[in-house]
């Protein structure tokens, strides 16, 4: 935007891309797309992306994915971690439950289990994703149909609540009932399943893909790093620059007693006297300055990823530690990529348990057994129902926990050197510890006997949960 008290700085969006991307809603910025008429303000108007700005952004990020490494390391990392290589379990504390839930989960024409991974990466280059949900009248047998999102029109509302999607209105006049909970029944119910998880405000009605902020900066990255490849062939060319001393005849006799100007052969020698002077013409590449524009642009690409610039393609100088620092913002972001895709899975299966329960398949209410405590109780059939995916910060915790008990084991050589005394050695390694950690010395797990999965664990609750380890002396 235009600064109000210094109007000769940089914009930071023109008037153009504010249309572009729905920013300024019914402030009458809007360019008609059809006629070009300015300052136009469409009937409801919200300050959604429009419809070209959006399909132009499917388009570039599937062209992206399948043409552009960096696009494609992107949603790779994003969907290794979320869902692994081990991918999603079913969690059911219920055996009738379990058995309608793995019945649709691994059902030959759903094969939910090993779809995991294209699933996900289909919803963050969409932004958007909608399932036809084909139930059978009598059975409640469930299985689901992909639909392209382009060919959605518009979604209607709920009272005209945008957190109500109503209908799923798709090209050729047909709409889709979005499955929603029955206030009856109490029971999901609906004809597709309508996906928008990555929306900029409250009010907005459709996604945008995940990539779409870094598009362009994408397709820079791959501009310098072409221009940098087309100048280093080019100076694969050499040219030699001959000075002889004269005039045009003392030239001309030069090039007829070498019969031409043919670059001389390679390991050939060329003789001449002291009035000729030869001279090798190279084009330089702009190498350097190509590498430090490639730089500049990659951290931004990877910071609007919510990557590391490490885990894409440039560790440059970084070190493990400072490797090991960047991870946690990385990992906090994976993490709520991940809770977003397992709600969304879990919603997928507890419309099966749904429709199970509304044919009679399953009661209403099943009993359920608290795993921890175990306690049985009652509940609602579809909420003994959960997604669980692969612990993304697992590595990092054994990790942590290793290096601790490799700390204990050096201290516990040196006290028996007589190097520290155990008293240096009991402070040395509570500093260590907290500092290292984040959460208060154990001296239980502080051992260096101890067991590297039990600190893991201690590591993770600590910082998950707030728990915090006793302080006891060493």
């Amino acid at each position: 935007m235009g600064s109000w008290l210094f109007p000769s700085r940089v914009r930071e969006a023109s008037p153009a891309q504010v249309m572009a991307t729905g920013a300024a809603g019914s402030g009458g910025w809007g360019v008609d797309p059809v006629d070009g008429d300015r300052g136009y303000v469409p009937i409801g108007s919200r300050r959604e992306v429009p419809f070209w700005t959006l399909e132009k952004s499917r388009t570039y990020s599937v062209a992206a994915y399948r043409s552009n490494p960096m696009a494609r390391a992107i949603l790779d990392t994003y969907t290794a971690f979320a869902v692994g290589d081990s991918g999603l379990s079913l969690q059911v504390n219920n055996p009738q439950v379990r058995q309608v839930a793995e019945e649709f989960w691994t059902d030959p024409r759903n094969a939910l289990g090993s779809r995991q991974e294209l699933m996900l990466r289909d919803l963050m280059l969409m932004g958007e994703q909608c399932h036809e949900m084909l139930v059978g009248q009598r059975s409640g047998v469930v299985r689901f149909s992909p639909i392209d999102t382009s060919a959605v029109r518009d979604v209607s509302l709920v009272a005209g609540n945008p957190l109500w999607p109503d209908q799923v209105l798709l090209q050729g006049d047909r709409a889709l009932k979005a499955v929603d909970i029955d206030d009856e029944t109490g029971l999901r119910d609906g004809q597709c399943q309508w996906w928008t998880p990555w929306k900029t405000l409250l009010t907005d009605r459709r996604g945008t893909p995940f990539l779409s902020p870094i598009l362009d900066w994408l397709d820079s990255y791959d501009t310098i790093l072409s221009n940098l490849i087309d100048r280093t062939a080019l100076q694969r060319y050499l040219v030699w620059d001959v000075t002889v001393k004269g005039g045009q005849a003392e030239v001309d006799a030069f090039v007829d007693a070498r019969g031409g100007t043919s670059v001389p052969r390679s390991g050939s020698v060329e003789v001449h006297t002291d009035s000729v002077t030869w001279e090798p013409k190279t084009a330089p590449t702009g190498a350097e300055e190509d590498s430090v524009a490639a730089k500049g642009v990659l951290t931004l690409i990877a910071g609007g990823a919510g990557l590391a610039k490490t885990w894409l393609a440039d560790p440059e100088d970084a070190n493990r530690a400072t490797s090991l620092t960047m991870a946690e913002p990385v990992r906090r972001r994976v993490g709520g990529v991940q809770k977003t895709w397992l709600g969304h899975q879990t919603e997928l299966v507890r419309f099966a348990v749904d429709r199970a329960v509304a044919s009679r398949r399953l009661p209403r209410m099943v009993e359920a057994t608290d795993p921890k405590t175990g306690v049985s109780y009652e509940i609602p059939a579809a909420q003994a129902v959960s997604i669980t995916g692969p612990e993304i910060a697992a590595a990092d915790a054994q990790m942590t926990a290793q290096v601790l008990l490799n700390l204990s084991t050096g201290l516990e050589n040196l006290v028996k050197t007589g190097v520290l005394s155990r008293d240096a050695a009991g402070v040395a390694a509570r500093k260590a510890w907290e500092d290292y950690c984040g959460i208060p010395y154990s001296a239980d797990l502080g051992k260096p006997d101890a067991n590297p999965d039990d600190i893991a664990t201690a590591i993770d609750d600590a910082q998950t949960h707030g728990d915090r380890p006793h302080l006891r002396p060493a």
